[in-house]
């Protein structure tokens, strides 16, 4: 059995590189999405995957859907259920069968998608694409490195999400089939509605200041 390490994880970051510095502790936090992965070898990152292949080696992905509705207390959030068929409530998963395949050269693609909660007006889309290097080394393991720059989002619904996502290592000298599920983990919050008060004051405040300078 193979094994697998570091699978993706959604890392935690301070609101404030949001724009925003408050949160309601314990506010529902809600959001859908889904993942879809290739595996590609040209300079340029691809756009989508079309015509590319969702396999290479030994090595293929399968994507995912996952629903989040969450109240935690300190906005951290998962995205971490078992692998399945098919896959459901995690960032998809990677089977690695036998074989000694030189992934050296090959990158990964990874697409996640999020979209508004069902009942929230626009059910805007959201999407990152995260990439990472395949390397194989002599003692039969297998790197996935990703570029781990945090993305950031803010939902239509208040909550905001930051992540970034960590890299992947896996064993293929040993015989047999191992199937092991992407999860991710984040930061997310909700802004509290006293501070969107505040902040739309202050704003309103400003305008007869900038009426005074000018007439002066």
């Amino acid at each position: 059995m193979k094994q697998l390490w570091n699978g993706i994880r959604l890392t935690a970051i301070a609101a404030a590189t949001m724009g925003v510095a408050t949160g309601t502790a314990g506010a529902q936090i809600a959001f859908t999405g889904n993942t879809f992965g290739c595996f590609y070898a040209a300079a340029t990152t691809p756009a989508n995957c079309t015509g590319l292949v969702s396999s290479v080696g030994d090595l293929s992905y399968t994507g995912s859907t996952f629903h989040v509705t969450s109240n935690p207390a300190d906005g951290l959030v998962s995205v971490g259920g078992t692998s399945g068929t098919p896959n459901v409530n995690n960032l998809g998963s990677f089977t690695l069968t036998g074989g000694d395949y030189n992934y050296t050269g090959q990158q990964f693609a990874l697409f996640v998608n999020f979209t508004d909660p069902a009942g929230v007006v626009g059910n805007n889309a959201y999407g990152a694409v995260v990439t990472g290097n395949l390397t194989s080394s002599s003692t039969g393991n297998v790197f996935l490195d990703f570029v781990n720059t945090p993305h950031n989002f803010t939902f239509t619904n208040g909550t905001m999400l930051s992540f970034g996502v960590d890299d992947l290592s896996l064993d293929n000298h040993v015989p047999g089939t191992a199937t092991v599920a992407v999860t991710g983990h984040g930061y997310a919050t909700v802004p509290e509605p006293s501070s969107m008060a505040l902040m739309a004051t202050g704003l309103v405040g400003l305008v007869p200041l900038v009426r005074r300078r000018r007439n002066s």
